[in-house]
C-alpha cells in the first residue's frame, strides 16, 4: 500500500470514529424544544372557540404561512351532525396588505376580497354590523364567506355546510383581539 492511501485510510477512519464518539455523546444530551410562535390564524380564532361555536371537535388540518404576513388555519370535520364541514381562516397582516400591488389599503383589500367572492357566488354581500371595523357575510351553496377587518388586518373565513348563524359566529370570534 503506498504512503499515501494508507493516510487516507487512516484519516478517514479517524474521521468516522470521532463523528461516532460526537454522536454518541451529543445523542444522550436532552433536547431543549424550541416553540415557535403560532400562526396569526391561531391566534385569532382557536380551536376551543371554534368548537363552542360549531358544537363539535374538528380536526386541525395545520396551521401554515401561506407567504409573508399571510396564513391559512384549516380545520375540517367528518360524520358530525349535518355531515361534512369545514372552516378555513386566511389572515393577511397589515404589511402584506400594503405589499399588495392592487389593493394596498385595508379598504381596498377588503373589498378586493368580498367582490372576488360576489363574483363567484351566486349571493351578493350581506355588511355585518359590530363586527370589526367592517364585516360582510357572501352566501354560496354549499359554501359561506365572511370576511372581517380589523386594526392589524383582515381576516379571509370559508366554511362548507356551515349555517349563516355559525360563519357569523365564527367572524365574531376572528374579530376580537
Amino acid at each position: 500500500m503506498h504512503n499515501l492511501q494508507r493516510k487516507l485510510i487512516l484519516g478517514g477512519v479517524t474521521c468516522v470514529a470521532g463523528a461516532v464518539a460526537l454522536m454518541s455523546t451529543f445523542g444522550a444530551m436532552p433536547v431543549v424544544a424550541q416553540s415557535k410562535p403560532a400562526l396569526k390564524c391561531a391566534a385569532v380564532l382557536t380551536a376551543e372557540e371554534l368548537t363552542t361555536i360549531i358544537g363539535e371537535k374538528m380536526t386541525d388540518m395545520g396551521a401554515r404561512e401561506r407567504g409573508p404576513g399571510e396564513t391559512e388555519c384549516p380545520w375540517m370535520l367528518r360524520g358530525g351532525t349535518g355531515g361534512f364541514k369545514t372552516v378555513s381562516v386566511q389572515f393577511y397582516e397589515t404589511a402584506a396588505i400594503k405589499a399588495s400591488p392592487t389593493a394596498s389599503t385595508p379598504d381596498k383589500y377588503f373589498e378586493m376580497i368580498v367582490s372576488a367572492a360576489e363574483g363567484t357566488a351566486s349571493g351578493k354581500r350581506e355588511m355585518l354590523t359590530g363586527i370589526g371595523e367592517k364585516a360582510a357575510f357572501v352566501p354560496a351553496s354549499p359554501q359561506v364567506l365572511a370576511v372581517v377587518q380589523r386594526a392589524d388586518g383582515i381576516a379571509r373565513i370559508v366554511g362548507n355546510n356551515l349555517t349563516k348563524a355559525q360563519i357569523t359566529a365564527v367572524a365574531k370570534a376572528v374579530a376580537t383581539p
